[in-house]
């Protein structure tokens, strides 16, 4: 083979490689900083799940995050986008502009709709969750946009949760939900093996006076269990 040739070939892939993957790589980085964020919730209130793609109807969605919360559903549309980021609630498509150059990508907020519809539909027997959809930006981005669905920096995101504090779901259904979400999950990237039976477990240890989780505290006269909502409530039981 001409040596002139292999380097034109070599070239030529290594571009299309660079086209294919770095959008890829990009997107990791955007979904490892936003997970690394949301580290920052109370585990006890919040069960962070990161990267789950469902298959729902025939159709494939990955999301990025997942929060199963005592306050309802979070679900977050994370983007890694350079430059001023221009879009409305409703606008099929949005732009990204740096300098003369501009670039419409599909509407998050639309995009994590779509999300959102298939939990509902894999949650279908939970008739009454509340669903919060988030989009986030790194700091890479200038956000324009004008919105009601909230469209936070990465370093907003964990205040932006915060902010829905009206109690909705008791512990053993939170459980169950994530045990389901878990279960129905098509990519094999980070199973969560310990969680699931954590939830499995947590779900026949259930507080009788508002369905929290009995854990094992230490306390002035001894080991005993008591409810993870204190003190909020204050159910206890001596260890037998």
């Amino acid at each position: 083979m001409d040596n002139s040739f292999l380097i034109i070939f070599l070239l030529v892939l290594a571009i299309l490689l660079i086209k294919y993957y770095t959008p890829k790589i990009k997107g990791f980085i955007g979904e490892n900083k936003a997970s690394k964020a949301l580290k920052r919730l109370n585990n006890e209130k919040y069960t962070v799940l990161n990267n789950i793609e469902l298959n729902i109807k025939g159709s494939s969605s990955q999301i990025d995050h997942i929060i199963v919360s005592n306050y309802g559903i979070f679900v977050i549309e994370t983007k890694n986008y350079k430059g001023w980021i221009f879009g409305y609630e409703k606008d099929q498509s949005w732009v990204q502009s740096i300098y003369r150059y501009k670039r419409k990508f599909y509407n998050p907020i639309l995009q994590n709709q779509g999300h959102i519809y298939a939990l509902k539909h894999l949650l279908k027997n939970y008739k009454y969750l509340r669903y919060y959809s988030i989009i986030t930006f790194t700091k890479r981005a200038t956000l324009k946009t004008k919105t009601y669905t909230d469209v936070v920096y990465i370093n907003k995101l964990v205040k932006t949760i915060k902010q829905y504090d009206s109690y909705h779901i008791n512990e053993q259904t939170k459980n169950e939900i994530v045990s389901i979400i878990l279960t129905a999950k098509t990519n094999s990237r980070n199973k969560d093996k310990a969680l699931r039976v954590n939830s499995i477990k947590n779900h026949n240890i259930s507080c009788p006076n508002c369905g929290g989780n009995i854990i094992e505290r230490n306390g002035k006269y001894g080991i005993f269990f008591g409810c993870n909502n204190f003190p909020r409530c204050k159910y206890t039981r001596n260890k037998k």
